[in-house]
């Protein structure tokens, strides 16, 4: 009884045509995929052993570079020492190769005797099943966002840019815009930019970078840490909660495939077409995407959704992007009805003061065009920067030379009548006891 593999039977089969008669000894080496002369050596071997001539002679007989078995005794014998009581099999080989009786040592060697000989116990990979998401039914149900850090430049040009991209998770329809840096300022940019160009999205789908997630860890929380969480909010969160968008966290890379398989093929295409049209600036960048490469993109790459209605929705008639998208910082307002803002002292005008406003709290928006806004719960505040009026001169404060940054001060030199200058009057010493000569 022979057990022969695939390769083997289809061997066999052309050597039984070559000895018959139906096949030449070249057409036979060209189905085998050898040179004649060792299909010559075969159909020699064919002749004299019969069908048992296909099987390799090294089946069922150890390797020509098998370790002798005294070296498996001896490191086996080393690992049922105390001292190597808790060493794992790669550990144990990294000290067991510097025994000169044992030698040279590979972990999955000693990992595959130690398991043989019961001494360690293999460890049970967990299933992680992953179940391919079907595309969204409509465009805007679902928005992916990512960031690609890449020389999209190449050498063209010393400065460093990024892509900030948003792909529709039912279309491929893609938006996207470079940036200097990854930002939360520049991502909270290109979702303001998609809100007013498509309207409000269902979800929003993107990684845990911090300016996506809470500030509060995923320790367990209680009603003080709601609290917390709730003012420690990123913008990014409290902003799409109050537009009423969903925005979901990816717990892997692969949860939102299909935006880093976009950036794959951008990767790829951008560059090049980047390259091809002379691109080396970031200006020039954005605007090469946004009149040429989105707009084929479009063409070439979209897919029809399964249903024809758009799921984006308008923006509300109240809703202001640029405060729901602005940086927020709180100051306490004092009772002269002034603030401190960046070693600033900013006045409220008695027009605009309120007799609660002492002790509570202004809002201090960056909004994301650079401008600084002053708000007081619902209404914004013009302040202007107090400045102290300079005080009178003292009589007799005597006055004081400055030195500016490029002068350096001189050093300080006695006068000529100083003792020190004296000679024979004080002799230094260093000893901690007086000097006899002194006296």
């Amino acid at each position: 009884m022979l057990t022969l593999s695939t390769r083997d039977v289809d061997r066999l089969t052309v050597l039984h045509q070559v000895f018959d008669g139906v096949l030449s000894v070249a057409a036979g080496a060209r189905r085998v995929r050898v040179c004649t002369r060792h299909f010559r050596r075969m159909l020699r071997r064919f002749e004299a052993e019969g069908d048992a001539s296909v099987v390799h002679r090294g089946r069922d007989r150890p390797s020509n570079r098998r370790l002798p078995g005294a070296v498996r005794d001896a490191a086996l014998e080393r690992a049922c020492e105390p001292a190597y009581h808790d060493f794992g099999p790669t550990l144990l080989a990294e000290h067991l190769s510097r025994d000169p009786e044992i030698g040279p040592l590979s972990p999955h060697t000693l990992r595959a005797w130690m398991i043989a000989a019961g001494l360690w116990k293999p460890r049970e990979r967990k299933l992680r099943h992953r179940r391919r998401r079907p595309r969204r039914a409509a465009v805007g149900e679902l928005v992916q966002m990512d960031t690609s850090i890449h020389r999209w430049l190449e050498d063209r040009s010393s400065e460093e840019i990024v892509l900030i991209a948003m792909i529709d998770d039912a279309t491929s329809r893609l938006y996207a815009r470079f940036f200097p840096r990854d930002t939360g300022a520049a991502n909270r940019a290109l979702i303001v930019d998609y809100l007013r160009r498509f309207g409000r999205m269902g979800a929003l789908y993107t990684d845990q970078a911090g300016h996506f997630r809470n500030s509060v860890g995923g320790r367990a929380r209680s009603h003080a840490d709601d609290r917390e969480a709730e003012q420690t909010n990123s913008i990014i969160r409290r902003a799409l909660t109050a537009l009423g968008i969903e925005l979901i966290l990816a717990l892997s890379p692969q949860a939102k495939g299909r935006v880093e398989r976009l950036f794959e093929t951008l990767q790829d295409r951008l560059i090049k077409e980047l390259r091809l049209a002379g691109i080396c600036s970031l200006v020039d960048a954005n605007r090469f995407l946004e009149e040429i490469f989105l707009p084929w993109w479009e063409e070439h790459f979209t897919v029809a959704p399964v249903s024809a209605v758009d799921a984006h929705r308008r923006l509300p008639a109240d809703a202001d992007l640029d405060r729901l998208f602005a940086h927020t910082e709180q100051r306490v307002v004092a009772r002269d009805f002034t603030i401190r803002y960046k070693l600033r002292c900013l006045q409220i005008s008695p027009a605009q003061a309120h007799a609660s406003m002492p002790g509570s709290k202004i809002t201090v928006e960056h909004r994301l065009d650079g401008s600084l806004h002053f708000r007081w719960r619902e209404r914004y505040l013009d302040l202007t920067e107090f400045v102290a009026a300079p005080s009178a001169a003292s009589p007799r404060a005597t006055p004081t030379r400055e030195v500016t940054d490029t002068q350096t001060p001189k050093p300080h030199r006695p006068a000529p009548d100083h003792p020190w200058r004296k000679q024979g009057t004080f002799r230094r010493t260093f000893l901690n006891q007086p000097d006899p000569g002194l006296f």
